[in-house]
């Protein structure tokens, strides 16, 4: 084996990206916070909004630290999986929240899942792509399934006849 090759991505990187991210957000610094991007990240907000670079990640979580997530935490719920796609790049899915001071603990309703990209650049671990989305099951069985899935039945087979 190759003396001088770097380790793989593990779980214990994994925890160390998210308390950086989580340290960041905590202390509401959105400067520092677009730091652990590279230059030209891309980042999906959970309601889908594109930020694309650093400095308009930095730019947008300045905004926000200062209003709507203004003296929120930001909690890591699961690392759901790491995957290592080469020696200087990660994928890592996780689960967590950002939580204001009166909220004690993640709740199903508030609860997101994250996919970052991750490489590494002169020797330490950025985020080079990052979607974050609501967890928001959706019903495969039941009652009410069973409706939603009727009428969808019926338009679609409505518009194609009329097609």
């Amino acid at each position: 084996m190759n003396a001088t090759r770097t380790h793989l991505f593990s779980t214990t990187d994994a925890r160390a990206v998210l308390s950086a991210l989580a340290a960041r957000w905590d202390a509401g610094d959105g400067t520092g916070y677009g730091e652990l991007f590279t230059p030209d990240a891309t980042y999906v907000q959970f309601n889908g909004v594109l930020l694309s670079g650093r400095r308009e990640i930095a730019e947008m979580h300045d905004l926000m630290f200062r209003t709507m997530l203004y003296g929120t935490r930001l909690v890591t719920h699961d690392i759901e999986s790491v995957r290592t796609v080469g020696e200087d790049q990660a994928v890592v899915v996780s689960t967590g929240a950002a939580l204001y001071p009166w909220q004690k603990e993640v709740t199903p309703k508030r609860l997101s899942r994250q996919t970052l990209i991750l490489e590494r650049v002169d020797g330490r671990w950025l985020v080079a792509g990052f979607q974050n989305a609501r967890i928001k099951p959706f019903p495969t069985s039941g009652p009410v399934f069973a409706l939603a899935a009727r009428a969808v039945r019926m338009r679609v087979d409505r518009a194609l006849r009329a097609a």
